[in-house]
């Protein structure tokens, strides 16, 4: 039995979008191409609200991450890294690894950063040259309220990198009026695309910085990836996954298609409903404050340590979900990123009962009611 994903990547993907990523394959140095690659980038700038254009390369959310690093840190800048998880400490040591003094930020894990928690940042290191934020942070379901925090920073003060590996398609993302720098971000979760394209934009300020200095990394090369791109016709420095940009085009079209706002809305309300039932059964939410819960991606928390015995006993069932991360390994974590709206919110907390249920939890068996109650209020 194929079995339902609900993984915080790879995710879901429409039937649609499979099917255009197995059209036959053109030439990365024809006309039908470089028509694509323009199209996939007007999509993304119109998701995004920017002008600069993004630049897609083969790789992973990861793979972004270096990217930045490699093009907007220079071996001895001192920055500040915001983290509030797992994913917030990998961009911290991506960084680390290019040579730049790290100052440290950390949260508590279970909640976003806080203009407050920038502003306290600022106060220990007055003058960074860049700082790290995560948006989505996978390994907790927390959110960052990106726009409040930039607000803290003065507009010609350090440049703003961003990890919006699992937020971006699912989260409004909008870099040119919060005022980021540079964003990371890959094709497999909210772009409901398969794994292998990276995502990196860059802001004018974050260009003229990659411009400033020689990237020791020929593949992260963003300012060659953007000579390319303005050819006269745009292309790649190398070969790109066409099959997977095909899926890209399509997945774009579909969100458009659907209307990136109620796309949003659709998300928060799918997470919202979801984090009601399970609460309705008697599990906890790792997220406590509702303003730091993540419409991409929910945490709850496994009593008696049992994440991985649920994960397993998910499995059986025909479902995967994902397990802790960290220093949080007793949790279940489950993604919203694809499209299945009522019917699929049923078929994970069923399955989530019918696992707590083998794991010996003592569960609630009234939740669906309360979970269809708050769908139907929020609209249909």
């Amino acid at each position: 039995m194929q079995p339902h994903l609900f993984t915080p990547g790879p995710v879901t993907i429409p039937h649609r979008i499979r099917q255009r990523g197995a059209e036959p394959l053109i030439s990365h140095r024809r006309e039908p191409f470089f028509s694509l690659l323009e199209e996939i980038s007007a999509r993304l700038k119109r998701l995004l609200r920017t002008k600069e254009p993004p630049v897609l390369f083969p790789g992973s959310g990861t793979g972004a991450l270096e990217a930045l690093a490699s093009n907007l840190i220079a071996p001895g800048d001192r920055v500040i890294s915001f983290s509030c998880g797992a994913f917030g400490d990998r961009f911290r040591e991506i960084a680390a690894r290019r040579g730049a003094d790290i100052i440290p930020a950390d949260i508590p894990w279970g909640r976003g950063v806080t203009a407050d928690d920038v502003k306290d940042g600022l106060f220990r290191c007055p003058d960074p040259a860049a700082v790290l934020l995560t948006h989505n942070e996978t390994s907790t379901g927390a959110v960052t309220s990106l726009g409040e925090c930039i607000a803290a920073l003065h507009p010609d003060g350090p440049l703003v990198l961003v990890d919006a590996v699992s937020s971006l398609g699912a989260i409004p993302c909008f870099p040119e009026e919060w005022g980021i720098d540079g964003l990371a971000s890959c094709s497999q979760k909210g772009l409901l695309t398969p794994p292998g394209i990276a995502v990196a934009a860059l802001s004018p300020r974050g260009w003229a910085r990659a411009n400033s200095f020689s990237c020791p990394s020929y593949y992260f090369d963003l300012p060659m990836h953007r000579r390319f791109l303005e050819k006269d016709r745009p292309q790649n420095p190398y070969t790109p996954p066409v099959t997977l940009l095909y899926s890209l085009d399509e997945a774009l079209r579909f969100l458009e298609d659907f209307g990136f706002g109620e796309w949003f809305r659709m998300k928060a309300r799918t997470a919202g409903t979801f984090g009601t039932a399970c609460e309705a059964m008697g599990l906890s939410l790792y997220v406590k404050d509702p303003t730091f819960r993540s419409p991409a991606v929910t945490a709850v928390k496994v009593p008696g340590g049992k994440g991985k015995e649920m994960k397993r006993a998910l499995e059986a069932l025909g479902v995967d979900a994902a397990a802790g991360q960290g220093k949080e390994p007793s949790l279940l974590r489950v993604a919203h990123y694809s499209p299945g709206g009522w019917a699929e919110l049923s078929l994970i907390a069923g399955s989530i009962y019918g696992a707590g249920k083998k794991c010996g939890l003592n569960l609630r068996p009234d939740f669906l009611e309360t979970a269809w109650n708050r769908w139907t209020k929020e609209g249909e």
